[in-house]
């Protein structure tokens, strides 16, 4: 598989994964993962063995957002593969009101895994800063 075509299928899975966090269907956000998923925040992990599981904690992330919010747009999105079936994804991201200006913005590290031909996320990390130690 070449390098630009495996490049652009994560980035449609994150650019569907988006969409479907945009419009809150959990039916649909819950099938960009592989199970178990690990959300790795600064004081915890919370794990979703399922997808039942995943969909209640995405209705509380997504419940979360202030009414105003309307959709996301990813700014930029860095990817590494590794031994070419395991990719770290460093994105950053704005979120939006209804009136397309910008409210609020962040970071995540996506895992993903490629899974009979789809890239499927493992694990999220949302981050503020990644510091490079030499």
């Amino acid at each position: 598989m070449a390098i630009a075509t495996e490049r652009q299928d994560i980035v449609d899975v994150l650019e569907n994964y988006n969409e479907a966090f945009g419009k809150a269907d959990y039916s649909d956000i819950v099938n960009y993962f592989d199970y178990p998923v690990s959300f790795n925040l600064q004081d915890k992990t919370i794990r979703a063995s399922g997808k039942f599981k995943l969909k209640l904690i995405y209705k509380k992330i997504r419940g979360d957002l202030p009414d105003y919010y309307s959709y996301s747009k990813w700014s930029k999105i860095d990817i590494q593969l590794i031994d070419d079936s395991i990719a770290i994804v460093n994105a950053n991201f704005s979120r939006y009101k209804d009136d397309d200006t910008v409210y609020d913005s962040g970071s995540a590290q996506y895992h993903m895994r490629l899974i009979d031909n789809e890239w499927r996320i493992f694990t999220l990390m949302p981050y503020t800063k990644i510091k490079t130690l030499n």
